[in-house]
């Protein structure tokens, strides 16, 4: 990808800025969402008019263009046989101005009917640089399972100010800390059918990460994988602000759940049928994770590592089951023969390349999850068809997910876990870490391909700064900043790469 295209698509989304929204691209809302008798609410900037993205009976919320003055915003609405207050002042369709800088509070129009009845309809107006996700439930009870699908519809409102539907789709929670502890909720996403997302490849799952303990971590880990070219595949995803139930619920990041697609973990699907050599033999997506609570897994026999399969998942057969549990104890009881008098054929079980380039990532990112281990993913392809014909497809690292802050530690985290305690001690693999480092090295530091990674990440912030600053305050979250989360990287991420240099070419 050329430099000019990874900075984020930075300048094209700072086109948001403008948002230049005709009055035919306006928002679609549905024919029950505005009645010929409602209210209608518009929200004037630069003589554009801006419709809802969300609205219930008791209010609504507009989204503007980044960087517009809230303090003396101008409303349109039907005012027949009604006459509209705020705070004692009458209310002029299209000429009354009001403050909107508030997005806890919005501003409370009063509505006096004909036959005198009144009440009270809220006006919330944020001003982003970002897309809107809107979802709303069949029942707008709060989301409360990890595990029963809600219906729901979604909507997507882009920076160009069209609103694209969705259509049906379901909700449900996700994570474990993170669904647990925080009061900010993410969320997993199952649309009915494929479909592409904010530029995304089609697909029908996606993920809602709330992100309540960094903003920049998964991006920024996500891209850094990016960067190792054995890796292959990582989450692509944008930041969004999300309405829910139309309640405004702050930023976060819409990206791709990790599954075998050919757009994603691009290897052969396993059928219910896929029982016998070759065709037993892939596709698996496998999740070490001390959790150890999905349905299929089990303990390795050499490692004694929670290993979960995550696909198949229903389907998978006892075949399979076998298959790769035995595949992985083989892998295993090779790799400890390394360093011992026995010859050791571990190469022919895990991918060199990927495994390598994986330890880079995690050391350059300093992420410790991977070392309980937790959410560790592994996937396996079909032999002689995920590889070459006659060949056996050999287990790789990735793609990585999980990752809150960056820290910048000068130590290596994980050059003593689990199996790269005893991969380190194989010369041959220590060869193939410093020659993939030059390649990772270079991806991070800049070239003709990439932009510096820290300058990436400067440009995502500068994107998010002002949407991230407010999902703090809405949240009231006092575990961080996004200033204290960004400095680290900013002052210290170069001067780390300078130490993981010397420690790998001194291995």
């Amino acid at each position: 990808m050329e430099k000019t295209s990874r900075r984020l698509v930075l300048i094209g989304l700072a086109a948001a800025l403008l948002w230049a929204c005709r009055p035919e691209e306006l928002p679609h809302v549905q024919e029950d969402v505005f009645p010929s008798n409602s209210l209608d609410y518009r929200i004037i900037v630069d003589g554009r008019e801006y419709r809802p993205a969300d609205t219930t009976k008791t209010g609504c919320i507009v989204f503007v263009p980044g960087g517009t003055d809230l303090k003396g915003l101008v409303a349109k609405f039907n005012d027949t046989g009604r006459t509209f207050s705020v705070n004692g002042v009458p209310q002029e369709s299209g000429v009354t101005a009001n403050n909107f800088t508030s997005f806890r509070n919005g501003v409370n129009y009063r509505i006096e009917d004909e036959d005198g009845k009144t009440r009270t309809y809220n006006v919330t107006v944020i001003d982003t640089n970002l897309p809107v996700a809107i979802v709303t439930t069949d029942t707008p009870r709060a989301i409360s399972s990890k595990t029963t699908w809600r219906g729901s519809s979604m909507r997507l409102l882009g920076q160009d100010g069209k609103m694209t539907d969705l259509g049906r789709s379901f909700i449900r929670g996700r994570g474990n800390w993170t669904w647990e502890m925080y009061p900010k909720k993410p969320y997993a996403v199952k649309l009915e059918n494929r479909q592409k997302v904010l530029g995304m490849p089609a697909h029908k799952r996606w993920v809602l990460l709330a992100e309540y303990r960094g903003f920049i971590g998964n991006p920024l880990m996500f891209e850094c994988t990016r960067r190792a070219p054995a890796l292959g595949w990582a989450p692509r995803g944008q930041f969004v602000e999300l309405v829910l139930n139309g309640k405004f619920q702050g930023l976060y990041y819409l990206c791709e759940q990790i599954k075998i697609d050919k757009d994603r973990v691009n290897i052969e699907k396993l059928k219910a049928d896929d029982t016998e050599y070759p065709a037993v033999s892939g596709g698996y997506l496998l999740e070490y994770d001390e959790l150890y609570d999905e349905k299929f897994k089990f303990k390795s026999a050499g490692f004694n590592l929670p290993v979960q399969i995550k696909s198949p998942d229903d389907s998978l057969q006892d075949a399979q089951f076998n298959y790769i549990r035995d595949y992985i104890n083989e892998m295993e009881a090779e790799i400890k023969k390394i360093g011992t008098s026995e010859e050791s054929h571990y190469a022919d079980y895990l991918d060199v390349d990927s495994f390598a380039d994986w330890w880079l990532v995690l050391e350059s990112i300093a992420n410790y999850e991977a070392y309980k281990p937790r959410s560790v993913k592994f996937y396996k392809g079909r032999d002689g068809v995920d590889s070459p014909p006659g060949t056996v497809c050999r287990l790789k690292a990735g793609p990585l997910w999980d990752q809150e802050l960056f820290l910048m530690d000068k130590k290596f985290n994980s050059k003593d876990m689990y199996y790269f305690k005893y991969l380190f001690r194989d010369p041959a693999f220590v060869e193939t870490v410093k020659r993939r480092w030059e390649i990772y090295k270079s991806n991070l530091l800049g070239n003709d391909r990439y932009v510096d990674i820290v300058e990436y990440m400067n440009d995502m912030v500068s994107l998010i700064k002002k949407s991230a600053n407010r999902d703090i305050s809405l949240w009231n979250n006092e575990y961080f900043s996004l200033s204290g989360e960004v400095r680290p990287v900013q002052n210290g991420f170069h001067s780390k790469i300078e130490w993981m240099d010397a420690q790998i070419r001194a291995l």
